[in-house]
C-alpha cells in the first residue's frame, strides 16, 4: 500500500516538472511582425451585366425530335378523345417510339403559362403569346386561339 502512494506521488511530481519547466527552442507558430513585399491595391468596377436567357425553341425548330420520357412536371389532358401532354409551353403526343413534339390545336387550355410570355394588344383583346402560340384568358385558363 505504502508502496503504491509513494509511486503515485512520483509521477505526480514528474508529471509537474514536465509541465512547468519551460521549453527552450519554443518557437511562435506565427511571427505576427513580418512584412509583405506586394503592395495590396483593389480596384471597383462600376458594369452593368445582362444575363440573357437561354434561347427558347419553338416548337417547328424541334418537330424532327422524339423523346423515350416527358420531362418532369409533365401535365397529361384529352382533347377531342386523344391524350396530349403539356410542359412549359410545349405540347407532345404519344407515338410507338416515344413522345414527339406538336403543335397545338386550338381549344388546347392550360391553367398557366411558362415565364417568359409576352401580353399581345390587337383589336381591343388581349392574347397571350409564347412559343409562337396564341392564348386567350377565358375562365382562369390559357386557351389556344
Amino acid at each position: 500500500m505504502k508502496l503504491l502512494s509513494v509511486a503515485s506521488m512520483a509521477a505526480a511530481l514528474g508529471c509537474a516538472l514536465l509541465l512547468t519547466t519551460p521549453s527552450v527552442n519554443a518557437e511562435p507558430l506565427h511571427k505576427s511582425n513580418h512584412r509583405h513585399a506586394v503592395v495590396h491595391t483593389h480596384r471597383v468596377v462600376n458594369k452593368v451585366v445582362v444575363a440573357r436567357p437561354a434561347p427558347i425553341l419553338s416548337v417547328t425548330t424541334m418537330s424532327a425530335y422524339n423523346l423515350n420520357r416527358l420531362p418532369a412536371g409533365y401535365v397529361r389532358f384529352l382533347h377531342n378523345d386523344d391524350t396530349f401532354y403539356y410542359s412549359e409551353g410545349v405540347y407532345y403526343k404519344k407515338k410507338p417510339h416515344g413522345f414527339v413534339l406538336v403543335k397545338p390545336r386550338a381549344g388546347f387550355r392550360v391553367a398557366s403559362l411558362p415565364s417568359g410570355y409576352r401580353i399581345v394588344r390587337s383589336g381591343g383583346a388581349t392574347f397571350y403569346s409564347f412559343n409562337n402560340v396564341r392564348y386567350r384568358k377565358i375562365n382562369g385558363f390559357f386557351v389556344v386561339v
